[in-house]
């Protein structure tokens, strides 16, 4: 799949991409270790190439995080 940030449309489940895990891991941040899938809010207009997510499970608020930093699932994910 592609990660142009306009291949995400809003309410898409999204995930965290591979290489933002393994950063979040190195840092021992676990800020997002409650949720493996996100519902993708959109872009937040006066932040380009940020967003806000809300957590599958968890139901928590993110706002503020990279674009870039989430991808679609593919089918086998789901």
């Amino acid at each position: 799949m592609s990660d142009k940030k306009d291949d995400i449309k809003f309410l898409s489940i999204v995930m965290l991409k591979d290489w933002y895990i393994e950063v979040l891991k190195k840092h021992n941040d676990n800020r997002f270790s409650k949720d493996n899938w996100f519902i993708y809010l959109g872009e937040i207009p006066n932040m380009k190439g940020h967003c806000v997510i809300i957590g599958y499970e968890s139901g928590k608020i993110y706002s503020g995080y990279h674009i870039e930093n989430f991808r679609l699932p593919t089918e086998d994910e789901f």
